[in-house]
């Protein structure tokens, strides 16, 4: 197998060379959005892409500001086949192509086949290999596998046609290098053993890295999950295209979620899932989800490119699912035209609950949930919408209004306490209870742990 070699031969960081991943890289002025960073400021944040394609080096721009030529001509949208020796030129800098051969990669959790006679010329049938001898099975090494997921906080970039999934398969890349591994999908179904030694006693610990990448002629998807064995759960995604929208945030999950996030991750019976073989796309979309665990000294990984496996995609889906309650982040799981829409329709209700507010007594805290709804709805759209603001100033208004009820409601319950009426103060916090019936509300429970008071103090006087 063949990798891309690029030298920089003009520019700002002549003499550095760049080691093309096989799976593929992009390239660019931003270290967060591109796999290869060069300091040149002409180029764009994401400038152009490097595969390979059977035996073909190529090169693609990714609709960059100044454009990527090769030896001298401007290279359109369409991949384009490079030869050792040709010269890719992107902004001030100069890339010198050449081809290297690259190690064959050995599946950490199979043995290596010995070495095989020469096949035969092409026009013979080649000879069957011979079964491998039984290697002596190394020693583990002690101690979890350090992913390095929470200090790791990727990103994506612009919407390209084709645009080759390295960013997705280069993770896995980066996780066997840490693991001092490359790790290989093998062709069959994991064995007997490998199935045992992915079943973790109950405290062993665990990580791991799910990258889902979508791209088509107009927008790039790109979601990342990550968690590491010191309980803490993240998500990273940005979505570009007409309109871009990002979001990120992580949590440290508390035991009972940790406990919860272990049963959905390891008791889903991933090590019978077999390796997916890639398709390629009629329309020259890409769609990839990556998932790579580690349990204890033990790595797994899975990668679905253009194709379907019911039991991972149902894995997958947990995971996602997982994310959006322990992170809050319901808003994820819609297009951004989705989201508009939503947000649009609570402002509506919204303004219909404010309407009646001095109707049933309910109907402010219904109004602020829905002021809430909205602007949750809005939280990964950048920029947003007009509208946001009437969401903003909406809640801001009925939070106020409902906050002075409560509080000239509780005023009446301690003067009623204070002349005695406790049925007068029982009747009040009926109302504060209706008036803020959300009982994780802090005011609702104390409303509530009053009369339970008023109650017990009323039968102890019978």
């Amino acid at each position: 197998m063949k990798r891309i070699v690029l030298t920089v031969i003009t520019g700002p960081e002549m003499g550095r060379r760049l080691e093309v991943a096989p799976e593929g890289a992009t390239l660019g002025r931003s270290s967060r959005m591109a796999d290869l960073k060069l300091s040149d400021g002409m180029l764009s944040r994401l400038h152009c892409r490097f595969f390979m394609e059977g035996d073909r080096a190529m090169v693609q721009d990714l609709g960059s500001s100044n454009g990527t030529s090769l030896n001298g001509t401007q290279l359109g949208a369409a991949p384009t086949a490079m030869a050792p020796g040709d010269v890719v030129t992107v902004g001030e800098t100069g890339l010198r192509v050449t081809l290297e051969d690259t190690a064959p990669t050995v599946s950490p959790t199979t043995p290596p086949a010995p070495e095989t006679p020469p096949a035969p010329s092409p026009v013979s049938p080649l000879p069957p290999k011979p079964e491998p001898e039984a290697a002596p099975k190394e020693a583990a090494p002690e101690g979890p596998i350090d992913l390095g997921l929470s200090d790791e906080k990727p990103a994506a970039s612009g919407p390209r046609k084709g645009l080759l999934a390295g960013l997705a398969v280069g993770v896995a890349a980066l996780v066997c290098l840490a693991v001092g591994v490359r790790l290989f999908l093998a062709t069959d179904a994991p064995t007997e053993e490998q199935t045992r030694t992915l079943q973790p006693a109950a405290n062993q610990p665990f990580e791991f890295r799910y990258e889902r990448l979508r791209i088509d002629d107009n927008a790039l998807y790109r979601y990342i999950l990550t968690y590491d064995n010191s309980g803490t759960l993240a998500l990273d995604i940005v979505d570009l295209g007409v309109d871009d929208r990002s979001y990120a945030k992580q949590k440290k999950l508390d035991a009972d979620e940790q406990a919860a996030l272990r049963r959905t991750v390891l008791e889903s019976n991933h090590a019978s899932i077999p390796a997916i073989a890639p398709q390629q796309s009629a329309d020259g979309t890409l769609n990839r989800s990556t998932l790579t665990l580690a349990v204890g000294t033990e790595v797994w990984t899975r990668t679905a490119e253009n194709a379907s496996n019911r039991a991972f995609d149902t894995y997958c889906a947990r995971l996602e699912e997982f994310a959006r309650t322990a992170l809050g982040a319901m808003a994820t799981q819609y297009s951004v035209e989705e989201l508009r829409t939503l947000a649009q329709d609570q402002l509506a209700l919204a303004r219909r609950h404010w309407e009646q507010r001095d109707g049933a007594e309910n109907e402010l805290f219904l109004c602020v949930k829905a002021y809430r709804q909205g602007l949750s709805y809005l939280e990964t759209l950048n920029p947003k919408p007009d509208f946001a603001a009437d969401l903003t100033q909406g809640l801001n208004e009925a939070e106020d209004l409902l906050a002075k009820r409560y509080d000239d409601l509780r005023f009446q319950v301690e003067q009623a306490e204070n002349t005695g009426r406790m049925d007068d103060a029982a009747r009040l916090l009926q109302r504060i209870l209706r008036l803020i019936p959300d009982r994780e509300d802090e005011r609702h429970e104390a409303a509530q742990t009053r009369l339970l008071t008023l109650e017990n103090l009323k039968k102890g006087g019978r």
